[in-house]
């Protein structure tokens, strides 16, 4: 099998995945354009622990793993403190779907790992649009600013920075999406999107399994417009668990949370809020998230 070959196969398992929401021609047509090997130059599965180099002279011998349907690890010789990874496809291909994107438009990535999820985003919104992706790993953004101009894709800039507070210096935003799990939401990210503008956010959970909220900015707040079960490495940088651990509140009850089919709204922390009925707040240090069945 050619490398077109191994893309098709994966993109019918993607549509299998996910044939109750098909899969957009924008995302297919991206998807295409963009093969998923090209983003990946050394990597291990989660079952290994030695890592595999990919050259030109040795492809044919990765690509059934590259365009397997599963995430591959990139950074991190640890499974329990993974780095970087690349996505598992076809929830790559949900997610891009997700966001809605139109071409022109200005998007900011939280973690940019591989360069492929920027990537397929710059395809996507086109020219006349913007990707600005922040990869907190020096070598990972290296890796994937290489990634990309060898392609010779000139809308996706790879920034090597903390992604905590967002990046204000493209802003504000039509699309926000983060590609690591956060447990807390960081003032500026209210300030960096457009009136309703959607952010793509991995809600993690104090238990097993985490969630993907699509958020629309409305008004001073976000709020939930879809929801799907995931799992994510966790952001490092200044907003990473460990420094939050004094917000941890109702673990039990944000477990219970974690399914898809709560509703949930982002208010900033110094907002003041009342529950009514099943309702319920889970505070952090720069937001509060209100929980609704």
């Amino acid at each position: 099998m050619d490398v077109l070959d191994h893309q098709r196969q994966l993109l019918d398992r993607a549509r299998q995945v996910y044939r109750d929401t098909p899969i957009s021609d924008e995302t297919v047509r991206a998807y295409l354009a963009t093969p998923r090997h090209r983003f990946v130059r050394r990597y291990r599965e989660w079952t290994s622990p030695y890592w595999q180099d990919v050259s030109e002279s040795h492809l044919d011998e990765h690509l059934a793993t590259l365009y397997a349907d599963n995430a591959i690890i990139l950074f991190g010789d640890d499974n329990d403190h993974i780095q970087s990874t690349i996505s598992q496809p076809s929830f790559v291909l949900r997610m891009l779907d997700l966001l809605q994107l139109q071409p022109g438009h200005t998007v900011l990535e939280i973690g940019a790992g591989s360069g492929w999820n920027a990537a397929l985003i710059g395809q996507i919104v086109g020219l006349t649009g913007r990707v600005y992706s922040l990869e907190i790993v020096p070598e990972m953004a290296e890796r994937a600013s290489a990634s990309i101009a060898e392609l010779g894709i000139t809308n996706v800039h790879v920034i090597a920075a903390d992604g905590s507070n967002g990046y204000a210096a493209s802003a504000p935003y039509d699309r926000i999406v983060f590609t690591a799990g956060a447990h807390d939401l960081a003032r500026p990210f209210y300030d960096q999107i457009k009136p309703g503008g959607l952010l793509l956010m991995v809600v993690k959970s104090h238990g097993d399994g985490d969630t993907l909220f699509l958020l629309e900015h409305v008004g001073d707040h976000f709020e939930s417009r879809d929801a799907i079960s995931c799992g994510f490495v966790s952001m490092t940088g200044k907003h990473q668990l460990d420094h939050l651990a004094s917000a941890a509140l109702e673990p039990l009850r944000e477990r219970t949370a974690m399914a898809a089919g709560f509703r949930l709204h982002v208010y900033p922390a110094d907002r003041h809020l009342a529950t009514t009925g099943d309702q319920w707040i889970v505070r952090r240090q720069e937001s509060q998230f209100l929980w609704s069945p």
